[in-house]
C-alpha cells in the first residue's frame, strides 16, 4: 500500500507542474538539486476516509518562476504571491493524490493551504509517502502524512510506515 501511495504521490507532483506551472520536472535530481536547500513549505489538510495533510516543501529560488508561469506574466511578483502559487500547487497535488490513494468515490474536504512550520502542527501524522522532483537549480518535495486513525483503517502502524 505504502509504494502505491508513493506512486500516487509522485504522479500527481509531477502533472500538477507539468500542467499548472508549465514546467517539465526532472524526475532524476541532479548533484546541485539534490542539494538545494528547501526553505519555504506549505500545507493542505485533509479530512474524509483518510486524515492528514499534504506538505510541500521547495527551494525559494525557484518561486518566481513558477508564479509568473502561473499567472503568464512576465513582470517580477510579490513574495506573497509566489508563496500562494505554491500553495495552490499544494492544493492541487492532494486533490488529485487523494482519489488515486482513496478511490474515486472517496470525499475529502481539503482546507485552504497555509505556511507549514514544522512542530506546530495541531495533530500528530505520520510521514507515509514522499516524492521529490528537481526544478532548474532548486527541487520541490511532497510528503504526505496520515493521521494514527488513518493508519489504522489502512491497517498500518505508525512504526509501519
Amino acid at each position: 500500500m505504502l509504494s502505491t501511495m508513493e506512486r500516487c504521490l509522485s504522479r500527481a507532483l509531477t502533472a500538477t507542474f507539468e500542467e499548472l506551472a508549465l514546467i517539465c520536472p526532472d524526475t532524476k535530481l541532479s548533484d546541485v538539486q539534490s542539494a538545494a536547500v528547501l526553505d519555504v513549505a506549505v500545507a493542505v489538510s485533509f479530512n474524509g476516509p483518510l486524515s492528514g495533510r499534504l506538505v510541500l516543501r521547495a527551494s525559494s529560488r525557484i518561486l518566481p518562476g513558477i508564479a509568473k508561469n502561473m499567472l503568464g506574466t512576465d513582470g517580477e511578483c510579490l513574495l506573497a504571491v509566489q508563496r500562494d502559487a505554491l500553495g495552490e500547487l499544494a492544493n492541487v497535488i492532494c486533490g488529485n493524490a487523494l482519489p488515486m490513494i482513496g478511490g474515486v468515490e472517496a470525499v475529502f474536504v481539503l482546507s485552504a493551504p497555509h505556511e507549514y512550520v514544522t512542530g506546530a502542527e495541531p495533530h500528530r501524522c505520520t510521514p507515509v509517502s514522499r516524492a521529490c522532483i528537481g526544478i532548474d537549480d532548486g527541487r520541490v518535495v511532497a510528503q504526505l502524512l496520515l493521521s494514527d486513525d488513518s493508519l489504522l483503517s489502512l491497517g498500518l502502524t505508525a512504526a509501519a510506515a
